[in-house]
């Protein structure tokens, strides 16, 4: 997910298009160092997780939507899908899912069982537009905030929102 430039240059009260170049730079850096930081994918994708062996697993990539599926070569090395009867999604730990199995069918040697699901935001939560405003506004305003003569730290808002909204955060 992106934050359109237009929603960017009303909230820093930008109205010519000189900048849009540097604002849109700055947005993107703002995003990725928010996911970085936050370890919440901004952007729903199917990513893969490839297990050492049947056992509980936590969910690693933040919002999960949904399972794809889980796959494994059998003894016989041929493949198969996992029933969804034979795992569900344990809740109950936090905010960070587990993946639990009820069956744990043998697979072939040298082989891992698949997990493949669906993970990030459809649509960004206000908070991290926010956050990313605040960014994006604290670099476009002071473009030598790093120089070791002016070093200054970022927006104490937009550290608090990163810290409570963070995949770590048990406020979530």
């Amino acid at each position: 997910m992106t934050i359109p430039l237009s929603v960017i240059k009303s909230a820093l009260r930008v109205d010519f298009d000189d900048d849009d170049t540097q604002l849109v730079r700055l947005r993107e850096s703002a995003l990725s160092l928010i996911e970085k930081r936050t370890q919440l994918a901004l952007s729903p994708a199917t990513r893969t997780l490839y297990l050492p062996a049947w056992t509980d697993t936590l969910i690693p990539v933040h919002p999960f939507v949904s399972f794809t599926g889980i796959t494994y070569y059998d003894a016989q090395n041929a493949a198969q899908t996992l029933a969804s009867t034979s795992y569900w999604i344990d809740w109950a730990d936090g905010p960070m899912p587990m993946l639990r199995f009820i069956d744990k069918p043998q697979f072939y040697k040298g082989t891992q069982p698949t997990v493949t699901y669906v993970a990030g935001y459809s649509t960004l939560p206000n908070e991290l537009i926010h956050a990313a405003i605040a960014l994006i506004g604290y670099w476009y305003q002071n473009p030598n905030a790093a120089d070791t003569m002016s070093l200054s730290t970022a927006p104490m808002s937009m550290e608090y929102i990163l810290e409570v909204i963070g995949s770590r955060s048990m406020l979530r």
